[in-house]
């Protein structure tokens, strides 16, 4: 669920990024990774609905399924929270369909959920046909169920579990959706790492005063104040500054030589 809800907050923020570059007169290289980056809004949506916003790493633990999504979820998670309010509401509804304000539905190890009224009100209860059936009488009580109550029990009992199976098998349909899109969401993720390559040669190139070289169809090469990068940043780490250095290794004008030969100890390198 946590991947599934890295893959919700990737495409939010490909959409937001892509929706400030559209605004801006880009070169066309950037331009084409904006049209990339202005995807899968439909997948957004269902991944939007459907899970809450810290979502746990494993499936297994449930509770990653957004409460609205899915009624039958709903509904489970409501039986598995609040089986005792679920129960009061039915006893109300019994009350007030017999007309027997004292009938409560309670609950033991033996019958589970019944529903009991005094002695008294017996005789009304047995005579309303197949509605409440007769479960046990008691010296002072008579007890009943009905089958919706008797399914009511099945379900609080197994709500848990039948939430957690559910959940299970919605994150596999969430899945399933992305990997449908995996095609573009690839295509996605790769303009974002060249954005993000991008943005940090720029913010490189203004903060160490970099300027981009001039290429052409010339043989010519040359280097004006030029300055090694990993060179330059070890001096200053340790305080030295750093002296740049021209360099000119265009064809020469007498014979068209374009190679300089360097002799000596470590002149050439290793």
């Amino acid at each position: 669920p946590a991947t599934l809800a890295a893959v919700r907050n990737t495409i939010t923020q490909s959409l937001d990024l892509a929706e400030t570059l559209s605004q801006l007169d880009l070169p066309p290289l950037l331009s084409q990774l904006t049209v990339d980056m202005a995807q899968q809004e439909e997948l957004l949506d269902l991944l939007d609905q459907a899970l809450i916003a810290e979502p746990p790493l494993l499936a297994r633990d449930g509770g990653f399924i957004a409460a609205g999504f899915h009624a039958e979820l709903d509904e489970a998670r409501t039986l598995r929270d609040e089986g005792r309010g679920v129960v009061a509401g039915l006893q109300a509804q019994y009350a007030e369909e017999t007309g027997i304000s004292s009938l409560k539905v309670k609950h033991n190890n033996v019958l589970g959920y019944f529903i009991e009224c005094t002695a008294t009100h017996g005789e009304k209860m047995l005579g309303m046909g197949e509605r409440f059936i007769h479960r046990q009488t008691t010296a002072n009580a008579l007890r009943f169920t009905t089958v919706e109550l008797s399914d009511l029990e099945t379900r609080i009992l197994n709500a848990g579990g039948r939430a957690l199976e559910i959940e299970k098998r919605l994150f596999e349909d969430l899945r399933q959706a992305i990997l449908e899109q995996a095609a573009p969401l690839g295509s996605m993720a790769r303009a974002l790492a060249e954005l993000d390559l991008t943005t940090a040669l720029a913010d490189l190139a203004r903060s160490e005063d970099w300027c981009r070289p001039v290429i052409d169809d010339s043989r010519t090469f040359r280097i004006d104040a030029g300055r090694h990068p990993v060179v330059e940043a070890a001096l200053k780490s340790d305080g030295d500054p750093f002296v740049a250095n021209d360099c000119e290794l265009s064809p020469s004008p007498r014979d068209g030589a374009a190679i300089w030969l360097l002799t000596g100890p470590n002149m050439a390198g290793t």
